[in-house]
């Protein structure tokens, strides 16, 4: 069993606590951790670790990664302009997690909350 990552306040992560606990192999340090670092200014470190082959947590970042869409104004100009970039990213999953968002952003009204967020949702089929 790998050592578990320290955190000076689990539910206010820093980036870099995030980072090492991402290559650590650790359990999620509490319930529901997945939903508190699907944060807009966690988003640019959620891409990259999601993007990272290597990274033992990715799927469970990408989980983070659809829940902060999810929860989030689609409209915000940091999600759009991520997205746009992402679309064309060579790994499957970000590439499919761009095109996502920016259709929800082309067409809010086909905006529905359990593909981002629920459990059969956008996230279980990451290269779709």
């Amino acid at each position: 069993m790998p050592d578990e990552p320290s955190f000076v306040d689990v539910v206010n992560p820093t980036p870099e606590e995030i980072r090492v606990w991402a290559y650590s192999g650790a359990f999620e340090p509490m319930q529901d951790w997945d939903l508190i670092i699907a944060d807009m200014d966690n988003m640019e470190l959620l891409l990259e670790l999601v993007g990272d082959r290597a990274c033992p947590a990715r799927k469970y970042l990408l989980d983070s990664l659809y829940c902060l869409v999810g929860h989030s104004d689609r409209t915000d100009p940091r999600l759009l302009s991520a997205a746009q970039a992402a679309r064309t990213s060579s790994d499957a999953w970000i590439a499919a997690w761009g095109r996502r968002v920016c259709r929800v952003a082309d067409h809010p009204s086909d905006f529905n909350r359990a593909d981002w967020c629920g459990l059969d949702g956008f996230r279980s089929d990451p290269d779709g």
